[in-house]
């Protein structure tokens, strides 16, 4: 028979909670506001002095002359003054970034003419006619501006914690011909903000303090003191553990403590029964989550985790992630310089999880590298590797692998597939498009397999995408599968994203799909983006008869190099033949040089020498309807050299003759 209790109540216990939760609610609402407060009004001071910043430059700028410094790459005296005093303003105002660009809205892209950084940014500067990709603020600022809506814009990046402000630099006519943009790092905000939050936290201590001393004393009437009378008759329980006796506990509160004391007495023989198991269980779970944190780091720290992994190579960008579905994972990424001139990149699948796919993943990474390198051909490497493998694979484990090494100055890319995905190639201004490449047999699958290489020539621009196939399987709670379509779409939706941003991209749509459905596969995804980058060779002779097979023969080898088609290296040769047997013979200098420079769509000859002042630009060209025997002696050469370039400038400075003469149409073919 179950005898009711007649509990004491009292309503000290409800109010004082009630007030000490009604005080920590208030003293929270009243920081958070000032919180909000503060950092706003630092944030208009700031957007402030940026904003007059750029308004101040935009005056200083002569916006007549950006499309010459665009069009020659070369700086004046007023240039340089321009730049000088830019600098000094970056330094003086704690500017991390002063720039004034063309914005491309055609290619989302700003095209730089200033790119002043402050000497505590960290930051590189870009040179004249660099381009990068604008962000959506730029291009919206850029639109608002040409409307007309508004002149100054202002934004800020609250996680990389700058605020930046965008003026239009206009012409004679009014129209918008550049902007200036000042970039200044919220280090003042971000301290001003930490500090607040440290005094309202200390407010919110001592009161915490206050409270907790309050409360201490009301629990050690109410609470404690019978608590410990309860603990101490409590004690004595394990001494009783081995003989079976229950221990007499005394407890004289006529309330739930009772109740509980109680429970110990009943629950005391189940308590002796389960406490030898617990102890081995709780010994041998955090022995393995010790090993397995242990493995996680191990694993991790093996994969290139930093990026950008070569931040002094711009001939291309590259950019991984491995999310294991347990503690460790039996896929993995990896890259590496082969030599100055080869990117290697591998990403792989090990069959099985945990633990020894782990290890198993540790063997294949380290001899995939120690190999590539070793062979010209890649399908060698994993030949050897799999012959490696196979003779100490007891637990008969196997690895799908993709590998492939990419040449910087070509972009020739050199592959091998060991059972793997089928890659993705984003050419230059499209979509990606699955590479359909033949999967040969799992590594360590058997011995004696002969893998086969192919190869596929990139484009600047052009990107690859590899993955693992955790991304196309994955599943969702209603046991659906990502699938490949889902892949290439969002793939489509992003083929503009750099390889850092594409990623991201794909995970977070994964994820969204994925929703709270456990992961049962590594999801392991890399992408490397192919860049362009200017060749460049000069030569500095003394200008005689000797010295004319010497330049023939450097323009020959290095038109070789490049493999600069036919047609336009046949023109090249004819202009070097012409100008510089003009400065061999007629110039009287003591001194000339000869630079050559190749990109994506044109190729620029630069002729520089220390005779007489001549500008064959002005040169009176010769009548072309007259017979060689009416026509006057000189002028053909030059005329016709006009006649192959599609640009030629001329300018005298610092004592010397400048002549440069650019040809166009080397575009997708010239060597890189």
């Amino acid at each position: 028979m179950i005898q009711k209790r007649k509990f004491k109540k009292s309503l000290i216990r409800p109010i004082f909670n009630a007030l000490i939760g009604l005080i920590m609610l208030l003293s929270t609402v009243i920081g958070t506001v000032g919180y909000f407060v503060f950092a706003d009004a630092l944030k208009e001071q700031y957007t402030e002095i940026t904003g007059g910043i750029a308004e101040y430059v935009a005056i200083g700028i002569d916006a007549e002359k950006l499309d010459t410094y665009l069009e020659t790459k070369t700086a004046d005296d007023e240039y340089s003054a321009n730049r000088e005093q830019l600098q000094h303003t970056a330094d003086a105002e704690d500017c991390s970034v002063i720039y004034v660009a063309k914005v491309h809205t055609d290619s989302k892209e700003r095209e730089y003419i200033y790119n002043i950084v402050s000497k505590t940014s960290g930051f590189t500067p870009y040179g004249i006619g660099d381009r990068d990709t604008a962000s959506e603020e730029i291009l919206n600022a850029y639109d608002s501006i040409v409307k007309g809506e508004s002149e100054l814009h202002n934004f800020m990046y609250a996680r990389k914690g700058y605020t930046t402000s965008v003026y239009p630099i206009k012409d004679g006519g009014g129209n918008v011909v550049a902007i200036v943009g000042v970039v200044k790092n919220m280090e003042l905000l971000n301290k001003a903000k930490t500090n607040y939050i440290v005094q309202v936290l200390l407010i919110e201590a001592v009161i915490a303090v206050v409270s907790g001393v309050i409360w201490t004393i009301y629990m050690r009437r109410r609470i404690v003191m019978p608590i410990r009378q309860l603990n101490d008759a409590s004690l004595g329980m394990v001494e009783h553990l081995e003989d079976g006796t229950a221990p007499e506990i005394l407890v004289k509160n006529d309330d739930e403590i009772k109740d509980l004391a109680d429970s110990f007495s009943t629950m005391y023989h189940e308590i002796g029964e389960y406490i030898s198991k617990l102890g081995t269980v709780t010994a041998e779970k955090e022995r393995i989550g010790a090993e397995l944190d242990v493995a996680a780091k191990i694993q991790t720290s093996m994969l290139p985790c930093i990026f950008p992994p070569f931040p002094n190579r711009d001939e291309f960008d590259i950019y991984a992630t491995m999310d294991p579905a347990k503690e460790v994972g039996g896929d993995f990424y990896d890259f590496f310089m082969v030599d100055d001139d080869h990117l290697a990149f591998v990403v792989a699948d090990v069959s099985g999880k945990g633990v020894p796919a782990a290890l198993f993943m540790v063997i294949g990474k380290t001899l995939i590298k120690d190999h590539t390198g070793l062979h010209d051909d890649l399908g060698e490497v994993f030949t050897e590797v799999n012959n490696i493998l196979c003779a100490s694979n007891s637990e008969e484990m196997f690895i799908t692998a993709f590998e492939g090494v990419l040449n910087l100055k070509t972009g020739e890319l050199r592959y091998v597939n060991a059972g793997h995905e089928m890659p993705f190639i984003c050419r230059k201004n499209c979509v990606y498009e699955p590479f359909k490449v033949k999967a040969g047999f799992v590594l360590a699958g058997m011995e004696g397999i002969r893998y086969k290489s192919g190869s596929v020539q990139l484009q600047p621009g052009d990107k690859i995408f590899q993955y693992s196939d955790g991304v196309p399987e994955a599943m969702n709670r209603k046991n659906e599968q990502y699938g490949m379509h889902r892949l290439e779409k969002v793939l489509a939706q992003n083929s503009e994203k750099t390889p850092a941003e594409l990623l991201p991209a794909i995970k977070a749509d994964l994820d969204a799909f994925v929703g709270e459905a456990e992961q049962f596969d590594d999801i392991t995804m890399l992408c490397v983006k192919f860049n362009t980058k200017d060749q460049k060779s000069d030569i500095s002779v003394t200008p005689d008869k000797d010295s004319i097979k010497t330049v023939t023969e450097f323009i020959e080898r290095t038109l070789e190099e490049w493999k600069v088609p036919m047609k336009v290296a046949g023109k090249v040769q004819m202009a070097i033949d012409e100008i510089y047997s003009n400065i061999v013979y007629y110039s009287g200098a003591k001194n000339a040089m000869i630079t050559v420079t190749a990109s994506d769509e044109k190729l620029s000859l630069l002729f520089e020498d220390d005779g007489i002042p001549y500008n064959p630009t002005t040169a009176k060209e010769p009548d072309v309807t007259l017979s060689a025997e009416e026509r006057d002696i000189g002028g053909l050469g030059i005329f016709m050299v006009k006649k192959m370039a599609s640009e030629l400038d001329y300018r005298y400075e610092n004592g010397k003759n400048v002549l440069a003469v650019m040809f166009s149409g080397i575009k997708g073919e010239s060597a890189r």
